[in-house]
C-alpha cells in the first residue's frame, strides 16, 4: 500500500449530497483517485462527521491533523450556510488553520451560487468562505461525471491539492522537541498581531536559544490578550441591549397585531403594522449585525492567545498573575454562556417567525444570521475548558477558579 502523504475532510450537508443522488461523495471518491493516478500516493478524504469521528476531543485531533496536512474542503451551497454542523465544521477549522498559520488548507468547492457569498457579508461565514480559494463547480454540476469536462475540472482539483501537498512537503512546519511549547510558539507569534505569520516566520527552524529568548512570556502574552478581552467583552454587553431592543420591538407589534385580528380588515392591518415594525427595527437590526461580525472577529483573534496563555500556564510554576488570568478565561467563558442562551432562543424564535410577513422576512432572516454569527463560536469558547481545567491542576490553588 501506498504512502498517506495527504488528508482531506469534505464538509457538506448530507441533504445535498441525497439531493443529488449522492454526486457529492461520489465526487470525493473521484478526487482521490485522480490525486492518486497523478501521485501515484494515497491521500485519504474523510467525507463524513463519523468516519473522522471527532467528539469531544475535536478540537485536539483537529490541531493535529492540521499539522500532518488535513484540506479542508467544503461544499458550498445555500443549505451549507443553515445547517449547525457544517458551520462548527468551518469555524473549528479555519480558527486552528488561522492559529497555525496554514491557511493554504482552507478550499472550498462553490457547488452552486449562494447568495451573499461576498466578502463583507453580514454573515460572518460566508465572508470567510468568500476569502477562500475556491473551485467553481456551477457550471459542471449538470453534466455527467464520465464527460470531458467533468473530468477535467477533478482534473484540475486534484493537481491543486497535489501542488499544495508538495509546496508543504517542501517547507515542514518546524515542531520543536516539546510539542506543546512548539505549539505555544506559533500560536503566540500569530496572535501577537491577530494575523496569522509570515511563511517565513512559520517555517523557519529556530535555534533551541533563539526559541527560548524569542518565544513571547507570559506577560507579553497577556498584554497582547487584555485588549482583545475587553474589546469582546464590550460587543457581547453592547449586544445584549440591542437584541432586547430589537426584541421589544417584535414584542409590541405581535399585541397590535393580536388586537388587529379583532378588526374586519384585519389582514391590511396586519400588513401595516409589520411594516411599521420592519421600519422602526432596521436602526437596531443595523447595530446587532454590526455587533455580531465585531463579536466574531474578536473571538477568532482572541482564541489563539488564550490557547497560547493557558498553554503557558500549564508550564509554568504559581503565581499571583497566573491566578488572575485564570479567573479572567473563566469569567469570559461565564459571560459568552450566561448570554449565549438567550441569543440562541432569540434566533430560533426569528426562524420560526420569519414565515409571518413578506416584509418581515428579510428583517428576520437578517436578524437570525446575525446571531447565529455569535452561537457559530461558542464550540470555540467551550474547547478553553479542559485548557482551564490543565493549568488549574498545574496550579493547586487556582482549582476554586474553575
Amino acid at each position: 500500500m501506498s504512502e498517506v502523504v495527504a488528508k482531506a475532510f469534505l464538509s457538506y450537508a448530507h441533504v445535498d449530497n441525497e439531493r443529488e443522488d449522492g454526486r457529492i461523495r461520489r465526487l470525493a471518491e473521484l478526487l482521490r483517485a485522480e490525486f492518486e493516478f497523478l501521485t501515484g500516493e494515497t491521500i485519504d478524504i474523510f467525507v463524513d462527521s463519523a468516519e473522522i469521528r471527532w467528539g469531544h476531543d475535536f478540537r485536539a485531533q483537529l490541531d493535529e491533523a492540521l499539522q500532518n496536512t488535513t484540506f479542508f474542503i467544503p461544499v458550498l451551497t445555500p443549505t451549507y450556510f443553515l445547517r449547525e454542523e457544517c458551520r462548527k465544521e468551518m469555524v473549528q477549522f479555519v480558527s486552528s488553520a488561522r492559529s497555525l498559520g496554514l491557511q493554504e488548507l482552507l478550499m472550498s468547492i462553490r457547488y452552486t451560487p449562494v447568495p451573499d457569498l461576498r466578502e463583507g457579508s453580514t454573515d460572518e461565514l460566508k465572508d470567510i468562505a468568500a476569502r477562500m480559494q475556491f473551485e467553481p463547480w456551477d457550471d459542471v454540476r449538470l453534466l455527467e461525471e464520465t464527460s470531458s469536462p467533468y473530468r477535467t475540472r477533478i482534473h484540475r482539483l486534484a493537481t491543486r491539492l497535489v501542488e499544495l501537498t508538495r509546496d508543504l512537503e517542501a517547507r515542514p512546519v518546524h515542531l520543536a522537541s516539546n510539542p506543546k511549547r512548539a505549539s505555544v510558539d506559533v500560536i503566540a507569534k500569530s496572535a501577537e498581531a491577530g494575523e496569522p505569520p509570515s511563511a517565513a516566520q512559520r517555517l523557519r527552524p529556530a535555534p533551541e536559544e533563539e526559541e527560548a529568548d524569542d518565544a513571547p512570556g507570559f506577560l507579553e502574552l497577556m498584554a497582547d490578550f487584555q485588549p482583545v478581552a475587553d474589546e469582546w467583552t464590550n460587543t457581547l454587553t453592547t449586544l445584549g441591549p440591542a437584541v432586547g431592543e430589537f426584541g421589544e420591538l417584535f414584542s409590541a407589534s405581535s399585541k397590535e397585531m393580536e388586537k388587529a385580528n379583532k378588526k374586519p380588515n384585519a389582514f391590511a392591518a396586519k400588513i401595516v403594522i409589520a411594516r411599521q415594525l420592519a421600519k422602526d427595527a432596521a436602526a437596531p437590526l443595523e447595530t446587532i449585525e454590526h455587533m455580531s461580525k465585531e463579536y466574531s472577529t474578536s473571538l477568532l483573534r482572541m482564541d489563539p492567545i488564550i490557547r497560547a496563555v493557558l498553554e503557558v500556564l500549564a508550564h509554568q510554576e504559581e503565581d499571583a498573575g497566573n491566578g488572575d488570568a485564570v479567573a479572567g478565561i473563566r469569567r469570559l467563558i461565564d459571560s459568552s454562556r450566561e448570554a449565549m442562551a438567550t441569543i440562541t432562543e432569540a434566533a430560533d424564535a426569528a426562524k420560526a417567525n420569519a414565515g409571518m410577513s413578506r416584509d418581515l422576512r428579510p428583517l428576520l432572516r437578517r436578524f437570525e444570521t446575525a446571531l447565529r454569527n455569535v452561537v457559530d463560536g461558542q464550540d470555540l469558547i467551550d474547547g478553553w475548558e479542559p485548557l482551564l481545567e490543565g493549568a488549574a491542576k498545574r496550579l493547586p490553588s487556582l482549582e476554586v477558579a474553575t
